[in-house]
């Protein structure tokens, strides 16, 4: 190791504790910043040691790392190639909003640290993830946690519900051609790397302030659980961009099972397949399992309200918009009104609604 660069022993040794194959000592001067490397790569090295298995030279690390200016670690940040999880853990390490400001614009950052930071980041934080809509795109599970964020601003949410709008018309007018060809090869995970620090029995900093982002969809999960079909079980592990894509070409089946799902983007996938049909509306449109904004999408949808399946279910379901679905009301038939009138499993100001009309008809 000796003969070779310091950047190669640097290089060597993170790869060796990430092995778990440097001894305590070696680990500990670099922890206390006495190894003879570059003050870059010395960051990196105690950037990794933060999550050292011991935790004593894991706080000494900590302890390292805290005592750099902001503005220092900003520039190197700015002007350093650094690895995907060395900017999850700087993130973990530094809380201060102008270092998370650099992170959230560096090109390595991985998608996990992304949504990390679009879970906690504040408005400024918020603001650089949804504008650049590239990197939006590899990793559309981010919408979701820009909207659960507390801190989240109007503006931010606004700017979300744009996008999405936008992105579902685009897909829809394409069917998918371009967005399909922007595969999996562009994502950048840490997922691997963090595997192997738990391999050594590591501990991310702040593990439980921040934990990484899990994809728990329990519409769907709910629905696969209930079809008891194994190859509707992939549908599980598919990232939202996957999603979309079965939902915009896959199977009646597999549309079923989607619009279940608690994300919006592949919920309004579904509905904007070119494959979907009326039949398919009627039933989602009859479900009491679908979100509401399933039910209010289809109640906008003129072309679908045309069919009077669709309609009279839209009425009967007590998650439809109830201004709109009064105005529906106008359309049905005298013998599904009288039956609204008694039927207590619909919205009740619709049952009073349809007795009302019931007797100015029998006037």
């Amino acid at each position: 190791m000796a003969a070779d660069s310091p950047i190669n022993s640097a290089e060597k040794l993170i790869e060796g504790i990430l092995a778990g194959l440097v001894p305590r000592q070696v680990r500990l001067f670099a922890a206390r910043g006495l190894l003879p490397v570059s003050r870059e790569d010395l960051f990196r090295l105690q950037l990794v040691l933060s999550a050292d298995p011991d935790p004593e030279l894991a706080a000494t690390a900590v302890e390292s790392l805290s005592e750099v200016s902001a503005q220092v670690l900003i520039e190197w940040i700015r002007n350093q190639v650094i690895a995907p999880l060395e900017l999850d853990l700087l993130a973990r390490v530094r809380r201060e909003q102008v270092v998370w400001i650099a992170i959230a614009q560096h090109r390595g950052l991985g998608d996990e640290t992304l949504r990390m930071l679009a879970s906690n980041g504040d408005e400024m934080v918020q603001d650089i993830i949804i504008t650049n809509q590239t990197r939006v795109l590899d990793c559309l599970e981010v919408l979701e946690d820009l909207k659960t964020n507390p801190q989240v601003s109007k503006v931010v949410l606004r700017r979300v519900r744009e996008f999405e709008e936008e992105f579902i018309e685009k897909v829809a007018a394409d069917l998918a051609q371009e967005f399909e060809g922007d595969g999996k090869e562009s994502r950048v995970s840490i997922q691997g790397a963090l595997d192997a620090l738990r391999a050594i029995g590591a501990h991310l900093p702040r593990e439980a302030e921040l934990p990484v982002p899990q994809d728990r969809d329990h519409g769907i999960e709910d629905k696969v659980l209930k079809a008891n079909e194994s190859a509707l079980g992939r549908l599980l592990n598919l990232s939202v961009k996957e999603k979309i894509l079965v939902a915009m070409r896959g199977s009646r089946e597999e549309r079923s099972i989607l619009i279940n799902s608690r994300n919006r983007l592949v919920m309004r996938a579904v509905l904007a397949s070119p494959k979907v049909n009326d039949g398919e509306i009627e039933r989602f449109a009859g479900s009491k399992s679908v979100s509401e904004e399933v039910v209010r999408v289809i109640a906008e949808n003129n072309r679908w309200l045309r069919h009077y399946p669709v309609l009279l279910a839209v009425v009967q379901n007590p998650k439809a918009p109830v201004q709109k679905a009064i105005r529906l009301m106008s359309n049905l038939s005298f013998r599904d009104l009288n039956r609204l009138s008694m039927d207590r499993n619909v919205n009740p100001i619709i049952r009073r609604q349809a007795k009302t009309r019931i007797e100015k008809m029998r006037r």
